[in-house]
């Protein structure tokens, strides 16, 4: 009889790091001969049907953010009992789980960008809370070392139930080949002419999260002469574009500053970049940021975002110890005017991720799984 098991995520569509990850792993499980089903709000259920996975999706809520969350867990609790599964996986949103996959800090992330913590109606907050407080999992996994010290500082769960696993990438679509091609199609659309520089930030959304003003920001304290020959493109998804588009003028980009929407083929925003800036206030781990290097453009990031963990010493002079634009203009300026330190920049960030696979996270991610799995009794 095949291992069954349930993973629950209230959402799983869209073009975002969750949803990816839990399609790789999906995938990967299927393949190797587990029966995969998974527990959702919201599904692309093509593409999970397609991995190999059987997605079952729950009836929401119209009403209420917590009540919301809240159903959403009883729900799927009262499935997952009548099932009888060998493996729950859960993604932030049941309360009952084997292992537990935090991707957000939901606490720390309100924090950093509204000076307060989440508010006492938020649901996500009230949830991870609970989760965390009762040590409702066996194990955990989180997604970097910043999640977990966060967790063990904020919750006191013990450290050696959690796992650090960064999110893998896809070498198939994220390398240095084919940049030329890819390269000069966006650069059209974002007007870059012959000689110019195109610096961008790439995300699913969340503006404020990722740190979108702090870099429209520091693009203004750039020298005049740098400006001129730059222009800049911000890929993501925010419903008041007003104001950024407004900060954008402020800075002297007005007409030099394209904001597109996310598209699935993400590859063709990173290669058409000379460098990718990621300034979030907090970021768990920041997908982006790994796709980007594994591309071979250069990434200038801080220490409040996770991915910046995987760069070695010989670019941790590069990685800012906070997102300020202050900071941040004099190392773009630094690095616009140096083609020397991109260069090296770029091989440091090809280098840092090249291990750093789907198939290096699924190896990891599955020891995981094998030490909660029950084990059939032996006979006496």
């Amino acid at each position: 009889m095949r291992p069954r098991i349930a993973i629950v995520s209230r959402w799983a569509h869209g073009v975002t790091g969750t949803t990816t990850t839990l399609l790789e792993h999906a995938r990967r499980l299927a393949a190797g001969g587990w029966e995969v089903h998974l527990y959702s709000e919201k599904v692309d259920a093509g593409r999970f049907a397609s991995a190999g996975a059987e997605p079952h999706i729950v009836p929401r809520l119209p009403f209420g953010g917590f009540l919301k969350r809240r159903a959403f867990a009883w729900k799927v609790g009262r499935e997952l009992e009548a099932e009888g599964f060998d493996v729950v996986f859960g993604h932030g949103d049941g309360l009952r789980q084997d292992i537990l996959s935090l991707h957000n800090c939901v606490h720390a992330a309100a924090q950093a960008v509204h000076g307060r913590g989440p508010g006492l109606f938020s649901g996500v907050a009230l949830l991870h809370a609970r989760q965390l407080r009762g040590r409702l999992f066996k194990r955990m996994i989180a997604n970097s070392g910043l999640t977990k010290r966060d967790i063990v500082a904020r919750f006191g769960v013990p450290e050696e139930l959690i796992t650090v696993i960064y999110p893998g990438y896809d070498p198939e679509r994220f390398n240095t080949s084919g940049r030329d091609a890819l390269r000069s199609g966006v650069r059209e659309r974002a007007g870059v002419r012959p000689g110019e520089l195109l610096v961008g930030l790439i995300t699913s959304g969340d503006f404020a999260k990722r740190g979108v003003a702090p870099f429209l920001q520091a693009l203004g304290r750039l020298p005049e002469g740098l400006k001129t020959r730059a222009r800049v493109l911000v890929v993501g998804a925010e419903s008041r574009l007003g104001p950024y588009r407004r900060m954008a003028a402020e800075s002297g980009f007005a007409e030099r500053a394209v904001f597109l929407p996310p598209e699935r083929e993400v590859q063709r925003f990173f290669h058409a970049l000379d460098l990718y800036v990621h300034p979030a206030l907090f970021e768990e781990f920041g997908q982006s940021v790994q796709e980007a290097m594994a591309c071979g453009v250069p990434v200038l990031t801080s220490r409040r975002v996770g991915a910046a963990e995987l760069f070695g010493p010989e670019a941790a002079g590069e990685v800012l110890d906070s997102p300020e634009p202050e900071g941040l203009a004099a190392a773009l300026a630094g690095l616009l005017e140096s083609p020397e330190r991109r260069a090296r920049l770029a091989e440091a960030g090809l280098k840092a991720c090249a291990g750093n696979t789907w198939d290096r996270n699924f190896e990891r991610t599955y020891a995981v799984i094998e030490a909660v799995r029950p084990r059939p009794a032996r006979p006496a």
